[in-house]
This record gives C-alpha cells, sequence and structure tokens, in this order.
C-alpha cells in the first residue's frame, strides 16, 4: 500500500503550446514514476492525476456536472463540536454549492486533509483550495506554460527536464523561524497554496484569497467558562478522533505522555473502534522513561502495548543523505525514526496508519508564559475573576505576582507591539549556535510567515502566541524515511476542529488552575489514570541524542566541516570544528540542533548536485 498523491497540470486553453506540454508531461508520468497514476479529472485546461486512493480513507471526491474534484479525506462538520461523519460522496446539491461559493462551503462545511481543483466551465475560472490544516501538501511548479501542482517532490523530480535550485533566502528564514509555515519553500522553482487559501485563475488574471481566518475562529463565540469550556474540548476531541478513527482496521498508535494518553483514550472509545496496537519507546535516561504511564493507559483502554528500547548504536546518521526528497530541509531532525521500529510493527500488525499525539502541547497550549494574564485585562480589565488570573497566570509563568501584575498594568494602559512582545519571550533563550549572523541578517524574518500569522500592533499576545504554534503548524504529510509510505500518519490535534475549538477558549481558561495544559487534564480526568493526570513533567531524548552524536561524530565532523554550509559561509566553520573537536569548553554543543543541521546539509547537497539526465535533458524541447 502506497500513500495517496497527486499531480494536477493547470494550463490556458488559448496556449496551443502549453496544451502541448501538458500532454508531453501527462505521457512523461507513467514512464518515469514507480507508482500507478489514474486520471481522475480532466476538463478544458485542467487534468488531474492520483495514485494510491483508497476509499473510506484517501481518495478523489468528484463533484457532479464535472465540477472539479476534491483530493483527501472529507468529514462533515457537526455543530459546536457534535460528532462528525466521514464523507463518502459529494451529491449534486453539495457539488453545486462547492462551485457557487468558490470553494467557502468546503471550509464552513466540512473538515478534513484534502487539496481542491475546482472548474466553473461557465465562468471559465478555475479554483485550487487548500484545507485549514494544511495537513494534505500542495505544492506548485511551472514549465513552459503549464502549472504543475503536486503533493510529493519525488514525483516531479522524476521529470528530468525540471530544474531546482536551492532557496537561500528560505534557509535564513527557516533558521530564525522554525517549524511555522512559510509564504516560500527552499526551492526557487517550487511555490506553495498555502494553508486556507484559495488561488482562482482566470484566462485575465490570477489572485488569492483566504478562506478562514484563525484570529477570527478566536473572536467568535468565545467560551470563557471552564466547565463548558472543558465540555466543548472534550466532545470535540472525541469525536475528531473517533471519526478518524473509523477510517481504519488497525492502527499504531505512539503512546507516552499525557497528549497521547488522551488520544488513545479518544480512540478506545471510538463508535468504530479500530485494532489498536500501542508503542512505547524509551531509553536507559530516567528522562525518557515513560513506562510507568504508558503501561496504565494501555490497561486502561484494553490494548496491547510494545515497549521499544531506543538503541543509540542503530542510529546510523548517514541514512539522511538517503532519505526521501523533500521541497523544505528537514523541520526538526527526529533521530527515533532512525531507530524505532514503528514501522515495521505497522508491517507486522497490517496497519493502515499511525496515530500521534503530536500537536497537544500546541492546540492546549502548552507554553509557559503569564500571557494569560495580559489577554484577560486586554478582554476584561480588572474584572471579577481578576485576582484568580493573575495567581493562576504567575503560577504557570513562573514569574512573581509582582512583575506579573506589573505586566498587566503596562498592557491596560500602554501594551507594547505584540509581535515584538511574543518574539522576545518565546525566542528569549532560542539560540542558533554556529550560524554565521551575516548570513541571516539582521532581522525581518517575520515577512516570510503565513501572511494570517502576522498580527496586529493590539493582538492579544497570549492568543497570538496560541495561534502561532498551532495554526498552519507544519508536519510533512510523508515519512522522510519511509521510501514505501507504508501507512498514512495521522495527527489528530492538528485537524480543524479540534484547533478551532481550542481557538475559542482563552488562553487564562487554557491554562486553568496555573498548571500545564489544565483545562484539557480537566476535560480528561475521568478518562485517564490518575498519575497520567496528575503528571506534569515530561520526557526528553536529550541524552539519547548525546549518545548518538557520540556515536556518529566523525560523520559529523566530516559533513559539516567539509559541507557546502560551511564553505559559503553559511556556519561559522572555526568555531563548528572547535566544538566537534571539543577544543573550546566555553562552546555548548546544542546536539539536536547539530543534527539539523547535518539534515540541512544532506539536503543541500542533493538539491545542488542533479543527476547527469537532468544535465541532459534540462533543456528538452517539447
Amino acid at each position: 500500500m502506497t500513500m495517496y498523491r497527486y499531480i494536477s497540470l493547470v494550463w490556458d486553453i488559448n496556449n496551443l503550446q502549453a496544451k502541448k506540454t501538458a500532454q508531453y508531461i501527462a505521457a512523461q508520468l507513467p514512464q518515469v514514476s514507480p507508482h500507478t497514476w489514474e486520471k481522475t479529472y480532466e476538463a478544458d485546461g485542467l487534468v488531474t492525476f492520483h495514485s494510491g486512493a483508497h476509499k473510506g480513507r484517501m481518495q478523489t471526491y468528484h463533484l457532479q456536472n464535472e465540477g472539479g474534484v476534491v483530493l483527501g479525506r472529507l468529514f462533515r462538520n457537526g455543530p459546536d463540536g457534535a460528532y462528525t461523519s466521514q464523507v463518502d460522496d459529494l451529491n449534486e446539491f453539495e457539488s453545486g454549492k462547492c462551485l457557487q461559493s468558490k470553494g467557502q462551503h468546503l471550509i464552513d462545511s466540512y473538515w478534513g486533509r484534502y487539496v481542491t481543483f475546482l472548474h466553473d466551465l461557465e465562468a471559465d475560472k478555475k479554483y485550487i483550495l487548500r484545507d485549514p490544516s494544511g495537513a494534505f501538501p500542495c505544492f506548485v511548479t511551472l514549465y513552459k506554460g503549464v502549472e504543475i501542482y503536486f503533493s510529493d517532490i519525488q514525483d516531479v523530480a522524476n521529470f528530468t527536464f525540471l530544474p531546482f535550485t536551492v532557496n537561500y533566502d528560505y534557509l535564513k528564514t527557516n533558521i530564525m523561524l522554525p517549524m511555522y509555515q512559510k509564504t516560500h519553500t527552499g526551492l526557487n522553482e517550487v511555490g506553495e497554496v498555502l494553508p486556507a487559501e484559495c488561488v482562482e485563475i482566470t484566462p485575465f488574471e490570477r489572485k488569492s484569497r483566504f478562506t478562514w481566518d484563525p484570529v477570527k475562529i478566536a473572536e467568535r463565540n468565545v467560551v470563557d467558562d471552564p466547565e463548558e469550556a472543558a465540555a466543548l474540548l472534550r466532545k470535540t476531541v472525541k469525536n475528531t478522533i473517533g471519526a478518524l478513527a473509523g477510517c481504519y482496521d488497525s492502527v499504531i498508535h505512539n503512546l507516552g505522555g499525557l497528549d497521547s494518553s488522551i488520544a488513545l483514550a479518544c480512540l478506545a472509545d471510538a463508535p468504530k473502534r479500530p485494532e489498536i496496537t500501542c508503542i512505547n519507546y524509551f531509553t536507559q535516561s530516567p528522562r525518557g522513561e515513560e513506562r510507568f504511564y504508558s503501561r496504565q493507559a494501555a490497561n486502561k483502554a484494553g490494548v496491547p502495548l510494545v515497549e521499544s528500547k531506543l538503541d543509540y548504536r542503530k542510529a546510523d546518521l548517514s541514512k539522511v543523505f538517503k532519505s526521501n526528497k523533500l521541497v523544505n530541509p528537514l523541520g526538526f531532525f527526529d533521530c527515533i525514526g532512525l531507530t524505532g521500529d514503528v514501522l515495521a510493527l505497522a508491517k507486522k500488525k497490517d496497519a493502515q496508519a499511525i496515530f500521534y499525539g503530536v500537536g497537544g502541547d500546541n492546540v492546549f497550549y502548552q507554553p509557559h508564559f503569564n500571557l494569560g494574564a495580559l489577554d484577560y485585562v486586554r478582554r476584561h480589565g480588572f474584572g471579577k475573576n481578576m485576582l484568580q488570573v493573575w495567581m493562576e497566570a504567575s503560577r504557570y509563568g513562573r514569574k512573581s505576582l509582582v512583575r506579573t501584575m506589573r505586566d498587566m498594568l503596562r498592557e491596560r494602559a500602554s501594551p507594547a507591539s505584540c509581535f515584538g512582545y511574543v518574539r522576545d519571550e518565546m525566542f528569549a533563550e532560542f539560540k542558533i549556535p554556529f550560524v554565521n549572523p551575516e548570513f541571516v541578517g539582521a532581522g525581518g524574518h517575520e515577512q516570510f510567515l503565513h501572511p494570517l500569522l502576522i498580527p496586529d500592533d493590539l493582538s492579544p499576545k497570549g492568543k497570538y502566541l496560541h495561534i502561532l504554534i498551532c495554526a498552519f503548524f507544519s508536519i510533512d504529510y510523508y515519512d522522510h524515511w519511509d521510501a514505501d509510505y507504508t501507512a498514512e500518519r495521522v495527527h489528530a490535534y492538528l485537524t480543524q476542529p479540534v484547533i478551532e475549538a481550542c481557538l475559542r477558549i482563552p488562553t487564562w481558561v487554557l491554562t486553568h488552575g496555573g498548571v500545564d495544559r489544565g483545562l484539557v487534564r480537566k476535560a480528561f480526568q475521568h478518562d485517564l489514570p490518575r498519575d497520567v493526570v496528575r503528571r506534569f513533567s515530561k520526557s526528553t531524548p536529550g541524552e539519547y541524542y548525546r549518545d548518538i552524536y557520540k556515536h556518529n561524530i566523525g560523520f559529523l565532523r566530516e559533513v559539516l566541516l567539509d559541507g557546502v554550509m560551511a564553505r559559503e559561509g553559511i556556519l561559522l566553520r572555526g568555531q563548528l570544528e572547535r566544538a566537534l573537536n571539543n577544543e573550546d569548553m566555553f562552546l555548548r554543543v546544542w546536539h539536536s540542533q547539530i543534527f539539523g543541521y547535518a539534515g540541512t546539509e544532506a539536503w543541500l547537497q542533493r538539491w545542488r548536485e542533479p543527476s547527469v539526465n537532468q544535465v541532459r535533458n534540462r533543456e528538452i524541447a517539447v
């Protein structure tokens, strides 16, 4: 089983050369690709191919009357967190509403992970729309008048006539603002339809608009009563995960901390419960040990638990040069993927999906700042709950009561600029060791963020931080280590219903009780073992990463000291060499960042060295 993918070609029907180019690309696709492709939609100036479709999971929905296609998976929205049902087909009425609303009906009435190609034949307009979660990719490149939209760069990289070059401006932004959704990509020739963006194409113009705004979501139907908010959160999370679980017969679930335990409880209580096998990774370090909690969660859910010890000696970092091609360098180098056996377990259990608790920290608001108090005085002034909010925010943000009160007074009287304040709080301890400051520049990198992530000066600071870390949070759909893409990855918390429900809840309510993810603990306290609910520590792979670093130090020296980034002055070679040789006791080695640099170096080298066939065919004539 391979994961679902698509390639869509769009061109101006009046451009005969572009039409011939589209025909040539379509003819080349089955010859250069290892996948079996099927033409799933064709109209004047638009043709779409897909591969790996599986009805009920990832598929193509055809709009009636040749109105276009929705590629991915759809669920119908329920009112205020009510149970959502999976959609099998779009009838004529729903198809008409999708087309008449230029795709807005999909955003308002459905959720899922999808990309849509709509074609209004009468008006000669095309619409390309991506869902707000951004969970399904939509990249685009241009070749001789044809726009090639695709989900996986590996599929278009097989076209040897397409040139791809590294975008160094993206590297600068990604170093300074990692993980956040940006407007440009790592390749100069590749653009992206952003999450929640709708691109409208006519013979005369091309324009773009956004169909979903997290700021407006956060300001509409606010739920600031803790009891009501907890009920909304519990119902939404349970129903969302229940709907996702119904797509599969067998799943693997990564089990560890609070968020993954909540997801497991919801999976186990799903209306159509799949066969669930949990896996927990642990290390020799006490800080990487979660089995005490994961065993209790698995027992309560009544599911088997596989415990896998991570062995640093199995982590061969040279595999990074054999990983799948990506449009952007890795946002985070996850060494667990090198030594964990989750894919082997998925094959053994014939699991169609791997569920994760990733994103829980983001949507349930885990950052430890006192910004909830600032949001409260912005909305309510010094209202009746001010004393409680003040004390809880101080406790949660690890600030003195005096400091928090001073911040509240300043926020009420003369608030600082939102982005600058949050940036300074968020990145106060953010270090970029060994990076040449002349390469990244003095600032201004926020201009490349998703436009809806750039706040007004007077936006509530805590809620803006919440939006920044959970809206459009970028996680790759395809697994870069898995060449065959044998199982879908499901990040249930980073879905439209859960994000919307959490955005409607103020930050001081999300941190209820002044504890880490306090509201979600309250919401699911009866669904989880008591020890899991009361656990406030988080495991860390820090010592495991340290051992991997020591085991691969020779490889890291070779790759980084003789690599592209050192030669071109992106990294400070001298400082990096002293650190890698342990010659400077004052230079601290940040292991995860060193791994990230190695991943970026491998990504750079793969795109800077085109194959012989690419060089030979780059100027091919159609």
